[in-house]
């Protein structure tokens, strides 16, 4: 166990954690925003605002299409607007981006609208809600640093923290407030090292395993960066079930 405690992070720290700029991550959102056709709202700083969706990506070019709305009063000063911000959410993920240099154009009978892609998206996701649960008993695990502990199975991972399933037979089990040093193995290929702080614990009857919940205390950006394709893959994979019924 470690007493180390470790600042809280910066605004441009916490920026970073939600912002995208790496050009083929932007697409694959942008892609996931096509497919499921979510609704895009593209508002002005003065509050007006309209509902579209996203038609077409044309990557060679760096441009995307969306549908115009029909009767929209709003769309003379959204396409008029210098500043206009685009929102839409895909579950429990909203993903928001700058629009510039929008454009409505004659196309397919029908009118369009045009933009660059962006060069940078923000991904707000409720994501300290969302649980990825472990689906087999050897991954997830937290390995603890002292090696003469087993590994313990971790129950769920989010990007907040984890579940700890801590056996009765590893004593003693763990306090609220306490901290936690172990190396977080996400699959047999991925881990990574982590503190953590155990938040809550729940009782368990004589003999049962304890279950804690802990927060994450610090994780490198590498860190950081594997445990949220980690959580996008499982809730990629969730949403392609979910259509496939």
């Amino acid at each position: 166990m470690s007493d180390l405690k470790m600042p809280a992070p910066s605004p441009d720290a916490m920026d970073a954690d939600f912002r995208l700029d790496a050009p083929g991550e932007i697409m694959n959102w942008l892609r996931e925003l096509m497919q499921s056709q979510a609704r895009i709202q593209l508002a002005t700083p003065g509050g007006e605002a309209i509902h579209t969706v996203l038609r077409s990506l044309e990557t060679p070019h760096g441009m995307l299409t969306m549908e115009a709305p029909v009767a929209a009063p709003a769309l003379a000063p959204v396409l008029a607007s210098d500043e206009l911000v685009a929102t839409a959410y895909l579950d429990r993920i909203k993903l928001q981006f700058d629009v510039s240099g929008l454009v409505a154009i004659r196309g397919d009978g029908a009118e369009v609208l045009r933009a660059p892609t962006p060069l940078r998206l923000y991904r707000f996701q409720r994501r300290q809600a969302y649980r990825v649960a472990s689906t087999g008993q050897l991954y997830p695990a937290l390995k603890l640093a002292n090696a003469d502990l087993p590994r313990i199975r971790v129950i769920n991972v989010s990007a907040g923290g984890v579940a700890l399933q801590w056996p009765a037979n590893v004593v003693p089990p763990p306090r609220v407030g306490e901290e936690i040093n172990g190396t977080l193995e996400l699959d047999r290929e991925i881990g990574f090292a982590t503190l953590l702080r155990v938040q809550h614990v729940a009782p368990a009857d004589a003999g049962a395993a304890h279950q804690a919940g802990c927060a994450f205390v610090s994780l490198a950006p590498s860190a950081a960066r594997a445990l949220q394709v980690f959580i996008d893959q499982a809730q990629k994979r969730e949403r392609l079930m979910r259509r496939s019924l």
